[in-house]
């Protein structure tokens, strides 16, 4: 234990060193405590320690770490009184202290600042409380700054997403997209009805008779193992009213896109893609409104069908790849669904669909802010699922879009694995093997 005799007080330690006490209390404080050295990027503690202990800086400076060690942070300067939990009833440290440079630092740990005096205590608590003030000034600067470099970046990346105007003035894309089969007269009404969220079982029924080989694909669904039906059924009108409404809709849906894009392994990777999030987007809406889960369903079956529209591109003008590539494929598909007249708003949310990764709601420009909100957690959920927990960079803006639609303080996680996995499982049989599979893998890899 360090010592001070009477008369050193200015000689053994910087004259910060509780100046507003005399030397007594000095002498006393100091002999209570201890002395500790740090070199350079050494930790005085990291977050999560149980450690309670106060530090006085007596030389050098420190600095509350970050992943990024760049990152401007709050510097501990001599004087300055390190102490998050140290009187506080909280378990743990809060966040992790580094040495930017040699360092000295007093410490005091509980039991030692419970024998000093009332004197004393208080010039420590009123010490602390000046070091906190500095602290809550400094992050206030910081956040004002951070504000101000968001706010510049947003404006950048809005401005540099070319309006879909650009792209329907560029004859390259406007010939591919008028060479891409239309979909279906009858499934163009089927996303016409679900867009007003007024369809009836029946009203889609009738439209899907209107396809005779669309009659085949129903009945080869119902007749499918997937159901396992002990006899055969031949009656569609049946096999519509069992399947359920949501299911014989993105049959037609699914029919009408494999027959718009070209067969292909990359084609058929972005068709599954899509499929899966539909799948996802549908359950989230179980959640949330139900109402739009049949809408969501068609958003996610067509939210990357300009993904298709770049791949045909590229194919056709291999020379142009790189220019291709950068290429907006939100813009491009609702470019080629506003030609097929496909409502607003689906044609919206996918020409939007890209902004929630860069601003939140407030700044994306449409008012199908919710629909493209519910894209994107669905979206986040897939990512969740297939990768594991995402970095917070990944998704910097989620909780915004979880608070506009309302899931509280709920966590991707915890919405994946008590909504949207819990919803699919009861409907297990009726899903694709692919989507089986990908939610197995998923739930093995931790999502649960």
């Amino acid at each position: 234990m360090a010592s001070l005799e009477k008369g050193e007080t200015t000689g053994r330690t910087p004259p910060s060193f509780f100046s507003d006490l005399d030397d007594k209390e000095r002498i006393r404080l100091f002999n209570t405590g201890t002395i500790r050295t740090l070199a350079e990027k050494e930790p005085l503690f990291k977050k999560g320690s149980p450690d309670k202990t106060i530090y006085c800086v007596l030389s050098g400076a420190l600095k509350v770490e970050y992943r990024d060690m760049d990152l401007l942070g709050f510097r501990f300067k001599a004087g300055d009184l390190i102490s998050e939990t140290g009187l506080s009833s909280s378990k743990s440290r809060i966040s992790s202290v580094i040495a930017e440079e040699a360092s000295t630092l007093f410490s005091l740990d509980p039991v030692a600042f419970g024998t000093l005096g009332v004197e004393t205590r208080t010039a420590i608590l009123k010490r602390l409380h000046d070091t906190l003030l500095s602290r809550v000034d400094v992050l206030g600067k910081q956040k004002e700054s951070t504000q101000l470099r968001e706010a510049a970046l947003i404006r950048y990346l809005k401005k540099s997403r070319k309006p879909l105007g650009k792209f329907e003035q560029s004859e390259i894309i406007v010939n591919i997209v008028k060479n891409i089969p239309r979909l279906p007269l009858h499934i163009t009404h089927m996303i016409e009805l679900l867009a007003g969220q007024t369809a009836s079982a029946k009203e889609v029924a009738a439209l899907a008779k209107q396809d005779p080989s669309l009659v085949v694909d129903i009945l080869k669904t119902i007749n499918s193992s997937r159901y396992a039906l002990q006899t055969e059924i031949s009656d569609v009108s049946y096999a519509i009213t069992y399947l359920g409404f949501n299911e014989v809709y993105q049959i037609a849906i699914s029919r009408g896109l494999m027959k718009s894009m070209p067969d292909s392994d990359e084609f058929r990777e972005v068709y599954r893609h899509s499929l899966f999030l539909s799948y996802i987007a549908a359950e989230l809406c179980q959640s949330y409104d139900k109402n739009r889960a049949a809408l969501l369903s068609t958003i996610g079956l067509l939210h990357d069908i300009g993904q298709t529209v770049i791949l045909l591109l590229r194919k056709q003008n291999p020379k142009w790849s790189l220019f291709i590539e950068m290429l907006d494929p939100g813009k491009l598909g609702a470019m080629l669904l506003k030609q097929w007249n496909i409502p607003k708003q689906v044609c919206q949310t996918i020409e939007y669909q890209a902004y929630p990764a860069f601003c939140p709601p407030a700044e994306v420009p449409s008012d199908q802010k919710v629909n493209i909100a519910l894209l994107y957690v669905g979206h986040a959920a897939c990512d969740h699922l297939n990768n594991g927990p995402a970095d917070a960079l990944d998704h910097p803006y989620l909780d915004d879009y979880l608070r506009l639609l309302r899931f509280g303080s709920q966590g991707i996680d915890q919405i994946l694995k008590n909504d949207i996995l819990q919803g699919l499982s009861t409907k297990s049989h009726r899903l694709p093997d692919f989507v089986r599979k990908r939610l197995a893998l998923g739930r093995l890899s931790g999502a649960n």
